[in-house]
């Protein structure tokens, strides 16, 4: 059976769409006859069958208890079997929605007050007098999970177990007296699997009416004819004895025609995507009743008239599946559109470029199985931010705002990562950089042949890694005005952010001169690694140097230390790099035919951290190969940010955390030497 004649039978059994109803019951000894009012159980946790307006079918749902959402007013009408046409259906109201057990199921309990109308009256008489004791509730659902069958799954505090559907939050909308609940469940069900009007027309219809049995050529032993009136159909069977309708398993029939629904309304659905048409195309399809051989047919045609099937020509493999096309287009069409350089987009990117978010937020519901049709911008974006999903929207966009960070951090210059150590650290504990001392000598062979074994001593320097992070918040507000600059922006400034960082804590180790594990600090008169000229000329060059050349190891050995880098504020960067660069000497005493002996010796870099600690003040270093004197390190050496996705439920939000671990001490002194007048 097709939606429409779904949608049909739903709307005759008093049910709209998004609107789910399921029975409770009239709490025993709680009716007060001198305030008319009575406690009913609205829900309970015991699973129930409901209709799925967003699977289309009957499911097993679990309604919790904590998840009610009470309207600002506190109050809900009370109807006459979910009619809700006139005033005078209403019977009363329902408010004081309280936590309650029941057998050992949570649930939710109300209080119900009847009008003064006769017909309030005579509804409250019959719960008085226990003829009435069912109620049955109608609410429309704002989160869930679905779990398939075979699958577990924590939620809150409990396990589950598909297949079901756990709605965690809940708007009620009304409270309904009904005459029989558990059957009204039933009544509902064989309503929507019953035959619509133009089967009682005998159109495409298998199976006869009155009787049950398989129709041939179009006739039935019992006098049916699908092509007569339904009056000549009477008229024939009054004349032709009915013959004994058969046994029908009815809910073997219901489970068999919503299988065949549901393969039918996924085969289309898949072709459509995997084809590269749009979604809502699809959902015609589906509506309409059509098959899938003719769904094929037709989407065949939509091919040969687009020439562009997702994927066709890209050198993607068939076997790709099409969720992994939908995600790569999806992706780098949205970067592409946030203006993030892509060398080769992905099959089908350019035509998601065009799309706002609203769109996109559409398509990744739909692609995860959920109808959107009928939903508004508004209700599709609470969707997908609303709760728990199978959505991609969630996860392209932590994408985007990765790509867009990790650009700009590795766009921004650190000016450090020449002359330090990189290094992995595994955990968050103290890291001990270790400084050997100098390898002694080789010796001959003692006399017994045997080679003498090497002893180091050594001295460690402390250091951990530590976590730095934001979190950005991709709102509704943003989806649905469709302001995807705004959002990248963010990251991008992060991802500075996060260099930033870095370069902080390394050059904060230069500049604050810290302590080492020998009692000094790293730049010390005991450590032979300072000095105090006025001028960065060629005779204070000559002195670092000399300086550092002249370091000696823990053993007491000359380590000839040779300085690779000339390190300065920015204020003496052109001065170095005159020094540097220059053929002659480019001192005023000296002709131009003078060689200069620093020309192309150090590689300059120059740095505005260290302005603000003293203009005057530069440094000398050594390749961190030879001898290093600051060690950086990353977790589990993953140098750069890392991005997690969650949907913040509170604030209708999308969630996207940047962390960052990171850490950098001091290892050793010999390899660097500062002047600072």
């Amino acid at each position: 059976m097709d939606r429409k004649a779904i949608a049909k039978a739903l709307e005759r059994a008093g049910l709209r769409p998004g609107l789910t109803v399921r029975t409770g019951s009239v709490t025993p000894d709680t009716y007060n006859l001198e305030k008319n009012e009575v406690r009913f159980v609205a829900s309970t946790e015991l699973p129930a069958t409901v209709f799925d307006w967003d699977r289309y079918e009957f499911v097993q749902e679990v309604l919790r208890a904590d998840g009610m959402v009470v309207p600002e007013s506190g109050q809900v009408p009370l109807l006459d079997t979910h009619s809700r046409n006139t005033v005078d259906d209403v019977l009363g109201s329902v408010t004081d929605f309280q936590q309650c057990d029941v057998a050992g199921y949570p649930g939710r309990d109300c209080l119900s007050r009847f009008g003064s109308d006769e017909r309030a009256k005579r509804a409250e008489n019959k719960v008085a007098e226990r003829h009435i004791t069912d109620v049955s509730v109608g609410y429309e659902v704002l989160e869930s999970y679905w779990i398939p069958e075979g699958e577990k799954q924590v939620i809150g505090d409990r396990e589950y177990e598909g297949p079901v559907k756990v709605s965690t939050r809940w708007a009620i909308k009304e409270l309904s007296l009904v005459p029989i609940g558990a059957d009204r469940l039933a009544k509902v069900r064989a309503m929507v699997m019953a035959p619509d009007e133009s089967i009682q027309r005998g159109e495409g219809m298998k199976k006869c009416p009155d009787c049950g049995k398989e129709l041939e050529d179009g006739g039935c032993t019992c006098g049916y004819r699908a092509d007569k009136s339904a009056g000549d159909n009477q008229r024939g069977q009054e004349s032709t004895p009915a013959a004994p309708a058969p046994a029908v398993d009815v809910e073997k029939e219901r489970a068999k025609a919503v299988t065949a629904e549901r393969q039918r309304a996924k085969g289309i659905r898949d072709a459509v995507s995997v084809a590269g048409l749009d979604s809502e195309r699809a959902e015609e399809m589906i509506d309409s009743g059509m098959s899938m051989d003719a769904a094929r047919a037709e989407i065949f045609k939509g091919m040969k008239e687009r020439n562009k099937a997702i994927g066709a020509g890209s050198g993607i493999s068939v076997e790709t599946d099409s969720r992994d096309k939908f995600r790569a287009a999806a992706g780098d069409g949205l970067a592409l559109r946030a203006g993030i350089k892509i060398q080769k987009p992905a099959a089908g990117a350019r035509e998601f470029r065009g799309r706002s978010m609203v769109e996109i937020v559409r398509e990744c519901l739909e692609a995860a199985g959920v109808n959107t049709r009928g939903m508004s911008r508004r209700q599709v974006v609470g969707r997908a931010l609303g709760g728990p999903s199978s959505s991609d929207f969630p996860l392209l966009m932590s994408q985007l705002a990765g790509k867009r960070l990790l650009a700009a951090y590795d766009e921004m210059p650190s000016t450090w990562r020449p002359f330090v150590d990189v290094v992995d650290a595994i955990d968050f504990k103290e890291i001990h950089g270790i400084k050997l001392s100098e390898a002694p000598d080789l010796m001959p062979l003692n006399e017994k042949g045997e080679y003498v074994t090497a002893k180091f001593s050594e001295k460690q320097e402390r250091y951990r890694v530590s976590t730095k992070g934001r979190i950005i918040n991709l709102t509704r507000v943003m989806i649905i005005n469709d302001d995807l600059r705004a959002f990248v922006r963010i990251p991008k400034l992060l991802g500075n952010a996060s260099v930033r960082m870095e370069s902080d804590m390394v050059y904060s180790l230069l500049t604050g001169n810290p302590v080492m594990s020998d009692g000094l600090t790293l730049f010390h008169v005991d450590h032979g690694n300072v000095g105090t000229e006025a001028d960065m000329d060629s005779d204070s060059l000559t002195k670092g140097r000399v300086a550092m050349r002249k370091q000696k190891g823990m053993g007491g050995s000359r380590l000839d230390i040779r300085p690779e880098f000339l390190l300065t504020p920015v204020v003496k960067e052109t001065d170095s790099e005159v020094i540097l660069r220059s053929t002659a000497m480019p001192s005023d005493n000296k002709s131009s035919g003078v060689h200069n002996p620093w020309a192309n010796r150090l590689n300059p870099i120059a740095e505005p951290r260290l302005d603000d600690d003293d203009p005057n003040a530069w440094y000398m270093l050594a390749s961190p190969g030879q001898a290093p004197v600051i060690e950086v390190a990353y977790l589990e050496g993953e140098e750069k940010p890392y991005i997690e996705e969650e949907i913040e439920f509170k604030s209708d939000s999308l969630g996207i955390k940047v962390r960052h671990d990171f850490g950098c001490g001091v290892t050793d002194h010999v390899g660097i030497f500062r002047n600072k007048p």
